[in-house]
């Protein structure tokens, strides 16, 4: 457990930096919203462009991607009854149901890593590759329909989802990886350094815009419950379907139970959904996470 946390305290100094930063008065939301987008539209594209062209891309792993996708779109599908109960705006509806479905596998990826070591590591980008795949076009496809000023043509909002740069890195990527395209040396270089900015753009993002006040109570409680309850639920249903066994096993378990991801509050940026609402279920959900996420590696050891 102390190299989980020896990997995991950075990331969250990062995070304290950012409160304070604000707290002091160096930064604030509108800095935050700028750290996102340079996010959005450099460093996520700059990691999908390195990690996805090395995947084993075959029939044997389609599962784990699969298995990914439908607990995105069941937990959509159960969110939208719920979130229908709170009667809430159409910029924080948005938030509700994004949150939802959305994973933070991110999060979960440096203990995976510690513990599991590079084959836990494996699966976990595998099944991440289909969480990816929903997030980037049916998640942003949500920010946009809820998202501005809510009445959208259809045109507009396929016009925004085909221009979404991680969703152009993802397609290029995949084609790179089917046609066996190797990116130079100098190419790889150049995107480590524009990925290596994810932690600190995201963390310092999600400080700067924490507040200790909790945002929508009852709905906040209910999209938590959704994203890492159930999710679990349905995490250990595919266990059950696709007969799942030793690690392959406790790493979809993991993930499916990940905290609400990043791209909530990304996307709630992106397209002026409520971000204060959506920064307050990434953050207590990442909070929940850090102790479920450690319980998890020791309930369920890999022999």
């Amino acid at each position: 457990m102390s190299v989980v946390l020896f990997k995991i305290v950075p990331v969250v100094l990062t995070f304290l930096l950012g409160f304070l930063l604000r707290r002091v008065g160096l930064f604030n939301k509108s800095n935050a919203d700028l750290f996102i987008k340079l996010f959005f539209h450099v460093a996520m594209p700059a990691l999908i462009l390195l990690s996805v062209p090395l995947l084993e891309l075959s029939l044997k792993v389609v599962t784990l991607p699969l298995m990914a996708a439908l607990i995105n779109l069941s937990t959509y599908g159960i969110a939208y009854a719920v979130g229908r109960r709170f009667h809430l705006d159409r910029p924080a509806f948005g938030v509700f149901v994004i949150g939802s479905m959305v994973m933070n596998t991110g999060f979960t990826f440096p203990f995976i890593l510690s513990a599991y070591g590079p084959e836990g590591m494996a699966f976990a980008a595998l099944f991440d590759f289909g969480n990816a795949a929903v997030v980037l076009s049916f998640g942003y496809y949500l920010a946009c329909r809820y998202g501005g000023d809510g009445n959208q043509g259809s045109m507009a909002l396929l016009r925004k989802f085909l221009g979404s740069s991680p969703l152009i890195a993802l397609v290029v990527a995949v084609v790179f990886n089917l046609a066996g395209v190797h990116v130079p040396e100098v190419g790889m270089e150049f995107l480590k350094i524009l990925g290596g900015m994810t932690t600190p753009l995201m963390m310092l993002s999600l400080g700067i815009y924490f507040d200790t006040r909790i945002f929508r109570t009852g709905p906040l409680s209910a999209v938590i419950a959704l994203r890492m309850l159930l999710g679990l639920l349905l995490g250990s249903l595919c266990v059950v379907l696709f007969d799942l066994h030793g690690l392959v096993k406790v790493v979809v378990l993991i993930l499916s139970s990940a905290p609400a991801g990043m791209m909530t509050l990304t996307y709630s940026t992106m397209e002026n959904l409520d971000k204060d609402f959506a920064a307050s279920v990434v953050s207590y959900s990442t909070l929940i996470g850090l102790f479920l996420v450690p319980l998890f590696i020791i309930l369920f050891p890999v022999h």
